[in-house]
């Protein structure tokens, strides 16, 4: 079963410093029920390290992201993206709220990945996907 430290042996792994900050994101995220904005994880982060700059998690975010151990949920701006954890064995997708960002995780993926890679195998291989339906919640839409 996965855990913050399996998550931080593998950044170390794939050639990443283990730092108290980059600890401390994969330790937010990891305890979250839901994807969080990087504003949200700054606060959260600065509880601990009170000098940490908003930048700093944003490249943190971006370097976890690179390395497949986080995942972005796109909205409208850099501001309002939100940010999870990639946990083995959890491959997911959301519905995204237009209104109040809120992201709910789909229980499955809706992609035959096997399929699409067998159709389009001489023109294209695929390495990741992402799939986001964008609409407005119960609460927004009223």
């Amino acid at each position: 079963m996965p855990s913050v430290e399996s998550i931080l042996r593998q950044l170390k792994d794939k050639g990443y410093r283990r730092t108290p900050q980059r600890e401390r994101i994969v330790e937010i995220l990891w305890e979250s029920d839901e994807p969080l904005t990087a504003r949200t994880l700054h606060e959260k982060v600065k509880a601990v390290f009170p000098h940490v700059s908003l930048d700093t998690v944003y490249r943190n975010l971006e370097l976890l992201r690179e390395a497949g151990l986080v995942s972005q949920i796109n909205l409208q701006s850099r501001e309002s993206a939100r940010f999870e954890l990639q946990k083995e064995g959890e491959h997911h997708h959301h519905l995204v709220c237009l209104g109040c960002g809120d992201a709910i995780c789909l229980p499955a993926c809706p992609v035959d990945l096997d399929q699409l890679c067998a159709q389009h195998a001489d023109e294209f291989t695929v390495t990741n996907h992402a799939f986001e339906l964008y609409g407005y919640c119960k609460d927004c839409r009223n």
